[in-house]
């Protein structure tokens, strides 16, 4: 995770995100910034141990959304996977999602440095992986 605070980007046309100079491999600008795959891995001690946890969001086109946390303590070596479903509605730098069966929850979105690659969501960065 970078040490250097995120810079926020500015709302889309459409009510969404704004990427500055969108890169060609076709994340674009207003709420289609945020479809794609986006990871977290984090690695936390935990008394003589350490354990992983791996988070990786799926937001589609088309509104519905995905969210998969594997945690693995090193000294077991056992993954765990929870996998949530989702949809998800953008707004200026924000994105709603809903989880099934769960009220509506409002996260803060940005980009680092303003790089498509690098999203901040809820003050976390995650990199696209897909």
């Amino acid at each position: 995770m970078s040490c250097r605070a995120p810079e926020q980007t500015g709302p889309g046309a459409d009510g969404g995100i704004l990427i500055p100079n969108p890169p060609a491999h076709g994340s674009g600008t207003g709420s289609t910034a945020l479809v794609g795959d986006w990871q977290l891995v984090t690695l936390i001690p935990v008394g003589g141990d350490f354990q992983t946890s791996t988070t990786v969001w799926h937001f589609a086109g088309d509104g519905t959304c995905r969210q998969a946390t594997t945690t693995e303590l090193a000294s077991e070596g056992i993954p765990r996977t929870t996998t949530r479903d989702c949809t998800w509605t953008p707004a200026l730098n924000a994105v709603t999602v809903t989880f099934d069966g769960s009220l509506p929850a409002t996260f803060s979105v940005s980009f680092a440095a303003f790089s498509a690659d690098r999203l901040v969501l809820d003050g976390n960065e995650y990199t696209r992986v897909g």
